[in-house]
């Protein structure tokens, strides 16, 4: 199947995965909100580069990209695709921020509730959030639990994600994609730029190896996008890639190899007819994905009192107000 029929919704079950990705988070960052002795990440355990909460937002990554970019590409319409951007993002947003910031804070903060209600870090973390500054605490909130202080930790993909929609708008706005050399010539860029420190285009950001690759993976789904009449989905493809991998197991570049196979063989089962007949109703991942921490931080709230090395559960009693 060419990748321009298989981006046909009809002909893809793409939500899926991505609720399987945001359900990965969620997994993934168990092993920080409650950690216990003995007990590690899978996927970690199998690579010792990725766990399944990185992966999983490198999945993201890469659906965006093949999607959004698929999506400006076709329609060539700025205006829709800001739009769409906006709605698929700040509704959502908007709400897990006020309800984070005013139903489960009040609930479990250490702080008086007038204190907790004027206090200016209430609402900085709501606005700071809105605009893609990047805010994790309120105050009082979750100063014990065993990954501190941190209210929903998951929002910090979101202005690396914002800025991906920005600069593949920019791309457009050039006439980047006009010329396929052009496109290529910036994927390799971008892929260039994630294994050299940053040293060439996002030389501003931090140092950390969990955001190199994520530029590189939204990338890869907007190149194969421009290219999707010339990209061939099959079985075929997926066999070969596992088998270049498989030679390439030992070699530093396995790790780039094992994300072509994973994007790959993503794309192929998402459109096998078994996995087209579990298609949900409606796409729930942005908001699992929204979601997962604070509920995950809500419930380790309750696991403060050490025993050996493991925690129990145990009810903090609420402050007078």
């Amino acid at each position: 199947m060419k990748l321009a029929e298989l981006l046909d919704p009809k002909h893809n079950n793409l939500d899926l995965f991505r609720l399987i990705a945001a359900a990965l988070v969620i997994y993934g960052h168990a092993y920080a909100l409650n950690p216990q002795t003995g007990h590690t990440d899978f996927l970690y355990q199998a690579l010792h580069f990725d766990y399944t909460g990185s992966f999983a937002v490198k999945i993201f990554f890469f659906i965006s990209g093949l999607v959004v970019g698929n999506s400006l590409l076709s329609k060539q319409v700025v205006s829709e695709f800001l739009v769409a951007r906006f709605f698929r993002i700040m509704p959502a947003l908007a709400w897990v921020l006020l309800v984070s910031a005013l139903v489960i804070g009040p609930l479990f903060t250490t702080e008086a509730m007038s204190a907790y209600l004027r206090h200016p870090q209430t609402w900085a973390y709501i606005w700071d959030n809105l605009i893609f500054e990047s805010n994790f605490r309120l105050p009082g909130l979750f100063a014990d639990n065993p990954y501190k202080s941190a209210v929903n930790g998951s929002l910090w993909t979101l202005p690396y994600e914002v800025g991906a929609y920005l600069m593949l708008l920019g791309c457009f706005a050039l006439g980047l994609f006009r010329l396929p050399l052009l496109a290529v010539a910036v994927l390799v860029l971008i892929w260039l730029d994630a294994y050299s420190g940053n040293a060439y285009l996002f030389t501003w950001r931090p140092i950390n190896h969990e955001i190199d690759l994520l530029a590189p993976c939204f990338a890869t789904g907007v190149a194969m996008a421009y290219f999707k009449n010339r990209i061939d989905i099959t079985l075929t493809g997926v066999l070969g890639l596992w088998l270049i991998a498989a030679l390439f197991a030992q070699s530093p570049h396995f790790e780039i190899l094992f994300y072509a196979l994973s994007f790959y063989a993503l794309l192929y089962l998402s459109a096998h007819p078994w996995v087209l007949r579990l298609k949900p109703r409606h796409d729930l991942s942005y908001g699992v994905y929204l979601w997962g921490f604070p509920i995950q931080q809500s419930l380790a709230h309750r696991t403060l009192i050490r025993m050996g090395d493991g925690w129990r559960l145990t009810s903090r009693p609420r402050p007078e107000t």
